[in-house]
């Protein structure tokens, strides 16, 4: 349906997943990040079957299975004692939706879609272009950016995550929160791990206003650590504001005693916090020639473990309404029909899902008790 070229601005895990989606159905895309290294940061993701059905849609599926791990067990463990309390085969999971889980560094996920995007058109990603503002008029639409350029497409994504500058820009309205959740993360090299988290892969322990999440990655040879909890203050937003173990213990020093041993062993500077900041989720995802996907349109916080796989549905379902339509608005309008009420959802369920794993008295559902895990994004109807 597209003459032109698709503007995607982000390049981030959303943003190279719906330049990927866009090459493999033939369509011209060029993507502009603002850093100046196109690179993820953060630690580790959950991608769930729903998710890796995008990547099977995407080519890239055998790749990231390659850089991860496929857990054999998902426990759910006893906060202060350790106990296990129920476990899931991952085989189960398979069974059911027709895939496992794997767990697999952002990082690595990223590279395999970068280097996938880069395989098809290795002019197609620009670093250093951050978005400032754009027009639109019935042909198309033209981005300015902060060094100075200007490029014009036929239409621009807004795939910037939850601080969106594109959605700021069209959708103006409150910026990005602080919601009153403090992360602690840390990805240790496997040798350092107490033996019984090593044993347990992924276990979730649900705390009083605190839970702890362990999982490995990279095949079995790092095993990535979150805490999350309520605070009643921030300073500021990022992914990587250094912390010690001592902070690290003093808020989850009550937890069973191989958490903080687990706690105890991560190495020196390799310790990092995050506050966790929200966005109301967009009612309508497009205007005019403009569509936002992923955290830009339903910022998600991690409590289902959905973010990337929302993304990645997102970018494949724009794909095939794009490929498929006889004009933008058509595309936009079967885009928004397949994905507005489960992107917002989504959004709302998960912070369901966080005030439940910070209280045990309270049951969590989990993604699979949503029944978000037997959607597939190639299959819904447009």
């Amino acid at each position: 349906m597209l003459s032109g070229r698709v503007i995607v601005i982000g390049g981030g895990i959303g943003g190279l997943s719906m330049a990927l989606a866009l090459q493999r159905r033939g369509i011209a895309v060029s993507v502009y990040e603002r850093a100046r290294e196109l690179r993820e940061i953060g630690a580790g993701i959950i991608m769930q079957p729903n998710g890796r059905k995008g990547l099977v849609d995407l080519g890239v599926d055998e790749a990231v299975a390659e850089v991860s791990c496929a857990m054999t067990m998902l426990h759910a463990c006893h906060w202060s004692t350790g106990e296990v309390l129920s476990a899931v085969p991952n085989t189960a999971i398979a069974e059911r939706y027709g895939l496992p889980s794997l767990a697999v560094h952002r990082a690595d996920l990223h590279s395999v879609l970068l280097a996938a995007v880069r395989a098809n058109d290795a002019s197609a990603v620009h670093a250093a272009h951050e978005f400032v503002a754009l027009s639109q008029d019935s042909e198309g639409v033209t981005v300015r950016f902060a060094n100075g350029a200007t490029e014009r497409g036929e239409i621009v994504i807004g795939a910037d995550g939850n601080g969106s500058a594109v959605r700021s820009f069209v959708f103006p309205g409150e910026p990005a929160r602080f919601n009153g959740q403090v992360a602690f993360r840390a990805v240790l090299p496997i040798e350092l791990v107490p033996d019984m988290v090593r044993e347990r892969e992924l276990a979730m322990h649900r705390g009083p206003q605190r839970y702890l999440l362990h999982y490995p990655l990279r095949r079995g040879t790092l095993m990535n650590l979150i805490g999350c909890g309520t605070t009643e203050d921030w300073e500021a937003e990022g992914w990587s504001i250094p912390a010690t173990n001592g902070q690290f213990l003093a808020a989850y020093g009550d937890f069973a005693p191989h958490l903080c041993d687990l706690i105890r062993a991560v190495p020196d500077g390799e310790l990092f916090k995050w506050g966790l900041y929200d966005r109301a989720p967009l009612e309508r995802w497009t205007r005019g020639r403009v569509a936002m996907l992923g955290d830009a349109a339903h910022p998600m916080t991690p409590f289902l473990g959905q973010g990337a796989a929302m993304a990645v549905e997102d970018a494949v379902v724009l794909a095939r309404a794009l490929e498929r339509a006889d004009t933008v608005a058509d595309a936009f309008a079967a885009y928004e029909a397949a994905r507005v009420e489960r992107g917002n959802n989504v959004a709302r369920w998960s912070l369901e899902e966080g005030r439940a794993l910070q209280d045990p008295t309270i049951p969590n559902k989990g993604a699979a008790g949503y029944g978000l895990l037997d959607y597939d994004p190639v299959a819904v109807p447009l």
